[in-house]
């Protein structure tokens, strides 16, 4: 590599990959200059700002070589546009366009510049996002020695549920049993806890995820000295709603405090 200082040139045009089946778009090229050249992204000539959709990466990989990145989240049909990327440096600039375009029934982009144009197609899902019709709540069965989390959720095509106690996955096992069974769209979701102790105490979380979207939603199992049972369910962007479960000899006491201050008390 020569001595002297020298402008942004283009090694690999700028080019376009998709991850997490097309909710993710990675705009990456490669070029030289000397010295590191300062990087700006633009959408239909707007220059774009890293936020938590947008990420920006520079990185060398040898010398005065530099490997150039926009990474694009949750990716949405007015993302399309024509996206130029500029490097720039003391001794001068280059820049370099992609059009992106969207179109139905498939969504299609195309990339490149005036000599190199590349077509591709990403696939068009049709369904509905995971939602959480029915919050997370508990209830138990044989004398408390075994409590079932359980909450219902709309969604297609059919949800990956995964289940989660203070932030670490729970895996099927003798004491942990997953269900799930749908009507149509609707989905009911059920973990079941057998020989419950005061260890199975925390956060739990449920995650439904498709090929559209992901939910989760939480709910907090607490006891105190007295053997009460406490749960907090449904923490999600939609609405909190609290839930207290009190023991009281063999029966359970179940109290629900609605957000809109409405109060209904039953017993089981």
């Amino acid at each position: 590599m020569a001595d002297h200082d020298f402008a942004p040139s283009f090694t690999q045009k700028p080019q376009l990959r998709q991850e997490d089946d097309g909710n993710r778009l990675i705009f990456e090229c490669q070029l030289v200059a000397k010295p590191k050249p300062s990087i700006e992204w633009y959408r239909s000539e707007e220059l774009l700002s890293e936020n938590t959709r947008t990420k920006f990466k520079i990185q060398s990989f040898g010398e005065n070589k530099y490997f150039v990145v926009l990474e694009l989240d949750d990716v949405i049909d007015t993302d399309a546009g024509l996206y130029k990327v500029k490097a720039k440096n003391r001794m001068g600039e280059v820049s370099a366009s992609i059009n992106l375009n969207f179109s139905l029934p498939h969504r299609i982009f195309t990339i490149g510049d005036a000599n190199n144009v590349q077509t591709a197609w990403f696939r068009q899902i049709d369904g509905v996002a995971p939602t959480f019709i029915k919050k997370p709540s508990i209830k138990q069965e044989n004398d408390g020695k075994r409590l079932i989390f359980e909450c219902e959720i709309k969604a297609d095509p059919k949800p990956q549920i995964r289940w989660s106690h203070n932030s670490k996955v729970i895996d099927n096992t003798p004491r942990h049993k997953f269900k799930v069974q749908n009507d149509g769209t609707l989905y009911r979701a059920t973990l079941e806890v057998d020989n419950v102790s005061f260890e199975d105490s925390g956060k739990y979380k449920v995650t439904a995820k498709n090929e559209l979207g992901e939910s989760s939603a939480t709910i907090s199992l607490n006891f105190d000295s007295e053997y009460s049972v406490t749960g907090t369910p449904c923490q999600s962007l939609h609405s909190v709603r609290k839930s207290r479960y009190r023991r009281m000899a063999s029966s359970l006491l179940l109290q629900i405090d609605l957000s809109h201050d409405n109060r209904t008390t039953a017993r089981i």
